[in-house]
């Protein structure tokens, strides 16, 4: 009777059937996520007083803090499924969060997300750097089913995963779910940002001069004229205008989980006419030749979606299908590898080497902002040094030559 008389209120103590005794806490508390009342108790039991007694102690010291979550049988995986849920973006980033996020599903879906610890995820995040993530199919592709572990993935992947895992625990902490974000906690991992290679302008020349009559050449002189990979797959002869001498890119093309997605671009200043070159003029006319020549030959079986850039039948191309055609043809000229993307960044520091206007480059580009144009797109080339060096030998020149005067 003494022992009850000194336990607090939400303290009680009970005897089993078995003859066993127990130390039962209940608490009332505010659940704010509740989908009937929102007041509601907190019950669970203890074999010994003390651990009962520091229960109930943490609940009320937390309650008092404003920092007490009611227990949720919420899992991880039931928490990024709500979460995506929520979010309005394009297919194309979708599935990007996705594929970010299928490691941390697949390791830790089943458990409760309040029992998460800073352990769990480092473990997570040590067995993508070994290659080791054990594959599960949580929204896996098909093609991906049946792999038992994933390759090792680069640091700056894994620090995508970590970021959105941090996202999504705060907003579970901000609905009072959790009550800290352990996620946080983990430390991401350090990335060297690869340097930009791009073609000099003598490559560039000697593929498009190689690759004139292939069936791909148009979308060659097409990325090699700062189109975007999505924006040359999404190209169609309505968007071509012979008279006008203009491309108009008015869709993107991205890879998503099954095929691909056809829709606007990802700015509204994407979205824009590109002046057509005359080497560009010329290619795009060759294709049409083409295209014309092979709806003849295939008859019925021609499909003929409109597309510019297109297998013999008249069929869009995958997105990745052109990267990997490119390394292909590089290989074969024996160029240096660069990506397809890079194509575009040899643009961007030719014209600004060239003199170009930046918010020139910037508009022909789809940029906002030139200052992201410069930042990014722009490097050094072999033409723009050789044209430094000459300039600043004039300045040098004329520097020496006004000093010999002086000293007379």
């Amino acid at each position: 009777m003494t022992e009850r008389r000194n336990l607090p209120p939400g303290v009680k103590r009970k005897t089993l059937a078995s003859g066993a005794i127990r130390y039962e806490v209940r608490v009332d508390v505010h659940n704010p996520n509740a989908e009937g009342p929102q007041r509601e108790q907190v019950r669970k039991r203890f074999k010994t007083k003390a651990e009962a007694l520091e229960f109930y102690n943490g609940v009320q010291s937390e309650r008092a803090r404003g920092t007490f979550v009611s227990p949720s049988e919420m899992t991880v995986q039931q928490a990024v499924d709500d979460w995506l849920a929520g979010q309005r973006i394009r297919p194309k980033t979708r599935s990007a969060y996705i594929t970010a996020l299928r490691p941390v599903v697949d390791a830790l879906g089943n458990k409760r997300v309040q029992a998460v610890t800073k352990a769990d995820l480092e473990k997570v995040r040590g067995s993508l750097e070994d290659g080791t993530s054990t594959m599960g199919t949580w929204n896996a592709p098909t093609k991906l089913k049946g792999k038992p572990v994933r390759k090792k993935w680069a640091a700056s992947n894994i620090n995508v995963t970590l970021r959105l895992v941090t996202t999504i625990f705060k907003d579970l902490l901000d609905q009072g779910v959790l009550p800290r974000n352990v996620a946080e906690l983990v430390k991401r991992l350090e990335t060297e940002k690869p340097p930009i290679v791009v073609l000099t302008d003598a490559q560039t020349k000697r593929l498009l001069a190689d690759t004139a009559e292939d069936r791909l050449g148009v979308a060659w002189r097409l990325a090699t004229c700062g189109m975007r990979r999505g924006e040359i797959c999404a190209l169609r002869w309505t968007d071509v205008d012979f008279t006008a001498g203009v491309v108009r890119i008015m869709e993107n093309r991205v890879p998503v989980s099954g095929g691909t997605h056809t829709g606007p671009p990802k700015t509204p200043t994407a979205i824009r006419e590109m002046p057509m070159l005359p080497d560009v003029k010329a290619a795009l006319k060759r294709e049409k030749k083409r295209q014309a020549a092979e709806r003849l030959r295939a008859a019925n079986l021609y499909v003929g979606q409109g597309y510019v850039v297109c297998d013999e039948l008249g069929r869009g191309l995958h997105p990745d299908t052109l990267t990997h055609k490119w390394a292909d043809v590089l290989a074969e000229l024996k160029l240096p590898h660069v990506r397809l993307h890079d194509a575009r960044h040899g643009f961007a520091s030719l014209a600004h080497a060239a003199g170009v206007p930046l918010a020139d480059i910037a508009a022909w580009l789809g940029h906002k902002d030139g200052t992201f144009t410069l930042r990014t797109y722009t490097h050094s080339t072999d033409t723009g040094l050789s044209k430094t060096a000459e300039t600043m030998g004039k300045v040098f020149g004329k520097t020496a030559a006004k000093a010999k005067v002086t000293r007379k």
